[in-house]
């Protein structure tokens, strides 16, 4: 009898032992593989050549790809030229009521523009929202030697604002993102994200100027549009293919997604959809 009792209890505290080296190695496992995160589990590789989702009110990435990789910026470096328009305002360093003399350079500016006449004086108010909705490049630049006195002197200035925001991989060297002759404007997709995200924190208004005109969700483009989409910026040149920083708001939550470098211009707002879509669902 004491020789079975004897067995038994070795035997159990073998098991034991057994046991508790199995749980330490399932735990130093765990331990060093790390969580798995939402990116590995839910997304697919983007249709574009850098791609970035965050929460707009806690910043945290939800995706990534080739997110630390300058590229071309296009018209999407619009947006720091209003951060620092708004910023000024804000400051009351400027008012919307105060009106710019448009530079010959300014009324001479190309691409993408409205109707401005060297010489003639325009509300500041008017030539945000051409830059706002219509990515106006002649009142980005009408706007920016008014606040700077030159674009060169504007162009510094958009590179302190990038330092002091944090956006390690962003150089700037005009007000518009047009490819010029002293260089191109450049930032990584999460800079574009992060930009976008003190935008929507520091100006939350500045989706009712985007939301009506800059993206005109009607029958032609219904395969891409979707719920809560605000807009915000779109840019294409031929170095930067076709790019489109994208806000949308369901109940609480919003997200910001960037896709830049789409070879086609649907795609960047397809590539947008899914990847808004995803963070919904997954949210």
């Amino acid at each position: 009898m004491r020789k079975t009792t004897w067995a038994v209890l070795m035997l159990t505290i073998f098991v034991g032992l057994t046991l508790l080296r199995d749980s330490d190695s399932v735990d130093a496992d765990w331990k060093f593989q790390g969580p798995i995160t939402l990116t590995e589990k839910t997304y697919e590789k983007v249709d574009a050549q850098a791609a970035i989702l965050l929460d707009s009110q806690t910043g945290e990435i939800m995706y990534a790809q080739n997110a630390d990789m300058p590229y071309p910026v296009a018209s999407m470096s619009k947006m720091m030229t209003e951060y620092m328009l708004l910023e000024a305002i804000k400051e009351e360093r400027v008012d919307w009521d105060d009106k710019i003399v448009v530079s010959e350079n300014a009324a001479a500016t190309g691409g993408a523009g409205v109707h401005l006449v060297a010489g003639e004086a325009y509300p500041i108010k008017d030539l945000y929202e051409a830059l706002a909705i219509d990515s106006a490049n002649n009142a980005a630049v009408a706007i920016g030697e008014y606040l700077a006195g030159s674009i060169s002197a504007f162009a510094e200035q958009m590179n302190l604002k990038a330092a002091e925001l944090n956006l390690r991989s962003s150089s700037f060297v005009n007000a518009t993102g047009l490819d010029t002759g002293h260089g191109r404007n450049e930032m990584t997709a999460r800079d574009v994200g992060m930009l976008a995200y003190h935008l929507l924190n520091e100006f939350p208004d500045i989706v009712k100027w985007t939301v009506n005109k800059n993206l005109m969700l009607d029958a032609e483009n219904a395969d891409w549009s979707f719920a809560g989409l605000d807009g915000l910026k779109t840019g294409d040149t031929n170095a930067a293919g076709y790019s489109f920083t994208a806000t949308a708001k369901r109940g609480d939550k919003r997200l910001i997604s960037v896709v830049m470098g789409a070879e086609e211009d649907v795609t960047r707002f397809t590539e947008t959809k899914k990847l808004m879509e995803r963070g919904f669902d997954n949210g």
